[in-house]
């Protein structure tokens, strides 16, 4: 059985590859760039070029393959551009597609909720089997906030700092989607992934602080300094709204819940928070030579 992969050189994309590298099975990746992708290939992964804009690109990689993990980055065409793949799939001859969506999907008024709710119910409709991954705040998405933390001491944020949210580790989330390409009886279901816990961004401050081994406070910033910040650096002002729209639904509380799906499905528990800051901190030590007052 050949599995396709999207998103095969991102975050979650290449851990799904890792996982179904241990499960021994037969790996097609969809890449835009074969030369970024050189290291999968060696692995003996078959690479498979494609573009989430060019629907017939994307049948040609699909055909052949009985399942298909759908993910892709952010996007302000998301809706038509999994749509695409969707079609695509369907064209294709795929049985499977395990899609990568987010917590709470349809549920909450947010522009990132409301998409993924539209991919799913066409991925719903196309005749294929289905499984819709819902997961929480990703702990690997802290990442874009370790240089301030380091140089400055601080984690700015325009969520207030007693806010829960159950934060889910990438790499877990990887995992329940391989045993959904791999394995029977996860067809039509949806499975809301969170970690075991629900944490503060004070938390979050505090176990980064333990793991750098430095004091780092966090400090709650406006929300209309935090997107200037932001546009300053570069960022789609589309992606900013959406992403502050679901900043107010977290504020709410929507972002606490926890769920048994992991544990469940994989028989283990989630990673911890704290074990992760102190696995991304050892890892790369040499980038944190110089905390703040040093």
């Amino acid at each position: 059985m050949t599995i396709l992969v999207s998103g095969a050189t991102g975050n979650i994309g290449g851990e799904v590859i890792r996982h179904l590298l241990e499960r021994k099975a037969s790996i097609r990746a969809l890449v835009r760039d074969r030369q970024k992708a050189a290291n999968l290939e060696a692995q003996g992964v078959e690479l498979a070029q494609g573009d989430f804009n060019q629907p017939e690109t994307l049948e040609a990689a699909l055909r052949g393959a009985e399942t298909a993990f759908l993910v892709m980055p952010n996007d302000s065409h998301q809706v038509r551009l999994e749509g695409n793949f969707i079609d695509a799939a369907t064209r294709a001859g795929v049985h499977h597609v395990v899609k990568l969506s987010v917590l709470r999907s349809g549920e909450l008024p947010s522009t990132f909720q409301q998409w993924h709710r539209q991919i799913e119910e066409h991925l719903e409709a196309s005749g294929m089997t289905w499984t819709h991954l819902r997961p929480n705040m990703l702990m690997q998405n802290m990442r874009w906030f370790i240089e301030t933390m380091v140089q400055q001491g601080a984690f700015y944020h325009s969520i207030a700092g007693d806010t829960p949210i159950s934060h889910i580790d990438a790499r877990d989330v990887a995992a329940v989607a391989a045993l959904c390409l791999t394995q029977s009886g996860h067809e039509n279901q949806a499975y809301a992934l969170t970690g075991a816990e629900a944490i503060s961004f004070e938390q979050v401050t505090q176990y980064f602080a333990s793991a750098l081994s430095q004091s780092l406070q966090f400090i709650q910033v406006a929300p209309a300094d935090m997107k200037a910040a932001r546009l300053a650096n570069g960022e789609p002002e589309w992606y900013l709204d959406a992403e502050a729209q679901l900043f107010e639904c977290w504020q709410s509380g929507a972002g606490a819940m926890i769920t048994p799906t992991y544990s469940d499905l994989m028989q283990r528990s989630p990673n911890t928070f704290e074990s992760y800051a102190r696995e991304y901190v050892q890892a790369r030590t040499q980038n944190f030579q110089s905390p703040a007052g040093a």
